[in-house]
């Protein structure tokens, strides 16, 4: 099995520890409970990877459980979004209302390395836009002082401050008035 895949496998174990309904259950009940699950699970996770933990399986953990938590969450984004020869990680709520309203919109990218840091002004160069038009979300483990952001989570060791980023974005989208579809689970 290669990293990637054990990876996933053992985010995947802690949630379903946790069970995957009980949490679809509390965060859609109370959204403040969902950043505590992502530190939960990302200390469970991390504890099981420790032998292998390096700053791109931080980063890939953190990405698995932000994915999951926007889907219990109910949280409407788009993931991997293509535009033009480069990809944006994250995409909140979705590419239409980028198009039409780009500050009503988050765009979520994952640093991996240095050329990472270009495409961020790449996009921004295709978007047609300046990074104070933009709520640009970067995690990373690398140094992103120099960066002109709205939120930087910086993956660090095996404990993470994740900035309340589900509460955080579900703050921005009611404060947008966003009225993306969205699933209720029962």
């Amino acid at each position: 099995m290669s990293d990637k895949a054990e990876l996933v496998s053992v985010v995947y174990d802690a949630i379903n520890e946790i069970g995957k309904q009980k949490i679809r259950s509390d965060v859609t009940s109370n959204i403040r409970i969902a950043d505590e699950y992502i530190q939960c699970l990302f200390n469970r996770s991390s504890e099981e990877f420790s032998n292998r933990l390096d700053s791109n399986s931080l980063i890939a953990m953190y990405e698995i459980l932000l994915h999951f938590m926007l889907t219990a969450c109910t949280i409407p984004s788009q993931r991997k979004v293509k535009i033009s020869h480069l990809t944006i990680d994250l995409v909140i709520p979705n590419l239409h209302t980028l198009s039409r309203s780009p500050s009503d919109v988050i765009l979520v990218q994952f640093i991996r390395s240095d050329k990472d840091k270009t495409t961020i002004d790449e996009i921004l160069s295709l978007l047609k836009l300046k990074a104070e038009d933009l709520n640009m979300w970067l995690i990373s483990t690398l140094d992103l002082n120099g960066k002109d952001t709205t939120h930087v989570i910086n993956l660090s060791g095996s404990k993470i401050d994740c900035s309340h980023i589900i509460r955080d974005i579900d703050t921005f989208l009611k404060e947008r008035r966003d009225k993306s579809f969205r699933l209720v689970h029962f």
